[in-house]
C-alpha cells in the first residue's frame, strides 16, 4: 500500500481542524510572537496533505 494517501489524508484532516481553531480562536496566539500559529500551521498542513494525495492519485493512474 502506498502511504501517500492515508498520510495525506491524516495531515489534510489534522491541517483542517488546526487552521478551523486558527479562525475561530485568533485571540490565541504564540506568547512571543502576534501570529496566529494555529492559522498557519494548518494552512501548511493542508498544502502538505493536499500534496500527498495528488502524488498518490497521481502515482494509481
Amino acid at each position: 500500500m502506498d502511504l501517500r494517501k492515508p498520510s495525506g489524508m491524516f495531515f489534510t484532516l489534522l491541517g483542517f481542524i488546526v487552521a478551523a481553531t486558527g479562525l475561530v480562536n485568533p485571540s490565541a496566539r504564540a506568547p512571543l510572537t502576534d501570529l496566529n500559529v494555529n492559522l498557519y500551521a494548518g494552512a501548511g498542513m493542508l498544502i502538505f496533505g493536499g500534496l500527498l494525495l495528488w502524488l498518490a492519485h497521481r502515482a494509481s493512474r
